[in-house]
């Protein structure tokens, strides 16, 4: 068995590539890959899975690893996702979005944003395609889990 990385995805997390005897390969977080030889087993894909105890991705120390069951692990998680008010950029109405993944996925897309609507979101590309505005700045991710620059509300 042939272990490469660990290598960092496009959202900051680690993975290893592990290329067995026989030739087949398999690619895991390196938190689990790290508990896997620790345990001397590979954990079951579709129950277990390791959650970082402080909730820091870049804390790989043993102590703060916790074999979790993968149902668990996602429910702890959807409380992560905090809700945020924004002003929309296109009818300055004031909105909450709950699931600010979507958000994170629209910013690691250089997408402008967030609007109230899909009608602002499309008025705002129609205006921006016939010329009547400029894009809008972009705002950047930072690095921790799903963590927003928050626009100020007055």
């Amino acid at each position: 068995m042939r272990v490469y990385g660990p290598y960092y995805r496009n959202d900051g997390r680690q993975h290893v590539c592990i290329v067995y005897d026989d030739g087949s390969r398999r690619t895991v977080s390196y938190p689990k890959y790290l508990m896997e030889q620790e345990l001397g087993r590979e954990l079951d894909p579709d129950l277990e899975t390791i959650d970082h105890i402080d909730g820091d991705i870049d804390n790989n120390d043993f102590s703060n690893f916790r074999i979790i069951e993968r149902s668990k692990h996602a429910s702890e998680d959807a409380p992560r996702l905090k809700t945020e008010k924004f002003i929309c950029p296109m009818c300055e109405i004031e909105f909450v979005l709950e699931n600010m993944s979507r958000v994170a996925t629209e910013r690691k897309r250089n997408k402008a944003g967030p609007f109230c609507s899909k009608s602002c979101a499309g008025r705002y590309g129609a205006y921006v395609q016939n010329g009547y505005m400029e894009p809008l700045e972009i705002k950047n991710i930072e690095k921790e889990y799903y963590k927003i620059e928050k626009i100020n509300i007055k």
